[in-house]
């Protein structure tokens, strides 16, 4: 019995609803696993309308339950010159299809990576997530880095280091110190897939480092990805897609060089002359708004390198999202055991779970308009010859085939 395993079995009685929906109804039951049921629920408000597989939830007991969850990593960005590109402006771009253009000849410009056999590719991103708790929220900024294998070799791992919490703009800051399901710290993800291949489904780094950078074949990637998101609103999956393949490309800009230009093609883009990455860089972006959330790229406003990506709320909303079912005895034995065997306190988990025994609870998400609901900066990209050695914290998780 593997953890993806007992994820579907909580999940199999919830019935369907909207993506945004089953998104706070996931997060409810993360945060439910890691805090006390007394008082009101604690809701992160989740990361909206990412669909690459981010695997990589803090904490052993979240690793257990948690899955789907997005990657935010996006593209290539740093300091360096851009060796004459920007000059191809004499003025700032005046939409959002030129400012790509300049960006691919920007990105066209940089080396590609290339991995041999064995090595990692090792990005590090800053992030910040918008988490809601009632009528009061904060701001939670961390680092992630990631270690994936160039050649599908079968392991790769995610670390997360939680930083802060900030107060958002209109909205007050939780009371309760320290803040509920937020754990401060190093917290490192171990997953090994079963099979050397890797997904049948999910397209890996191993695969793009051969992909040409030929625009027609990626536009048939593009399109095959989109054709997975059959939950999104159909003037969103392109976009989607190509953001899920700008951050698996991370590696190779001559790739990502060749995404900007199908980017470029997506009906109801627009410029935002001003937005600033989770590192705090400023820069001009290009975006797609969709039911109150605009959806930025970051680039650098001199270099035309990328920077990030942000989402942004553009009108003030109060959700109400359904809790999952509460947990069964054998669901509870289970997840007991597991998390037993990977060694932690079985009186800790015991706590930590019975507040999914609960009766069924709504909780409530406030989005006010203006605020950052989430934001990423890459800050590095280089290759290693291994896996660092693990921190204290270490979730393992397998995935199948």
């Amino acid at each position: 019995m593997n953890d993806l395993t007992e994820i579907k079995r909580l999940w199999k009685d919830v019935p369907p609803g909207s993506q945004e929906h089953l998104a706070g109804a996931r997060t409810a039951l993360l945060e439910a696993a890691r805090t006390p049921a007394q008082g009101k629920p604690t809701v992160r408000v989740p990361r909206l309308r990412r669909y690459g597989l981010r695997i990589g939830i803090a904490g052993g007991l979240a690793a257990a339950m948690a899955a789907g969850v997005t990657v935010v990593q996006v593209g290539l960005g740093n300091s360096q010159g851009s060796d004459g590109i920007a000059g191809l402006l004499a003025a700032p771009p005046a939409n959002a299809q030129q400012l790509l253009k300049v960006a691919a000849h920007a990105a066209a410009a940089e080396p590609d990576l290339r991995p041999v056999p064995g090595q990692y590719i090792h990005t590090e991103m800053r992030v910040m997530n918008y988490w809601s708790f009632g009528s009061a929220g904060a701001h939670i900024s961390r680092t992630e880095e990631r270690w994936v294998p160039a050649d599908g070799a079968k392991q790769w791992l995610m670390r997360e280091q939680t930083a802060k919490a900030e107060p958002v703009p209109g909205v007050p800051m939780p009371s309760q110190r320290p803040i509920p399901g937020v754990t401060m710290g190093t917290e490192d993800s171990l997953y090994e897939s079963s099979c050397a291949a890797g997904s049948k489904t999910a397209v890996t780094e191993a695969q793009m480092s051969g992909w040409p950078t030929d625009v027609a074949f990626l536009r048939k990637q593009v399109q095959a990805e989109a054709a997975k998101y059959t939950a999104v609103p159909e003037k969103l999956r392109e976009w989607e897609a190509v953001g899920t393949l700008l951050r698996s490309t991370v590696f190779r800009p001559g790739l990502t060089a060749a995404l900007y230009q199908i980017t470029a093609e997506i009906p109801g883009i627009t410029l935002v002359p001003d937005a600033v990455d989770a590192a705090g860089r400023p820069g001009i972006a290009v975006a797609l708004e969709n039911d109150g959330v605009r959806s930025e790229l970051i680039f650098d406003k001199q270099t035309y390198h990328y920077l990030g990506e942000r989402e942004v709320a553009t009108q003030d909303k109060t959700t109400t999202v359904p809790a999952p079912p509460p947990i069964s005895d054998k669901d509870l034995d289970d997840l007991k055991r597991q998390m037993a065997a990977k060694g932690t306190d079985p009186a800790e988990v015991t706590k930590a779970l019975e507040s999914l025994r609960k009766k069924k609870q709504t909780a409530t998400i406030f989005r006010p308009q203006g605020a950052v609901i989430s934001s990423s900066a890459v800050v590095k990209v280089d290759l290693t010859d291994a896996l660092p050695p693990l921190s204290t914290k270490v979730s393992r998780m397998k995935i199948p085939c």
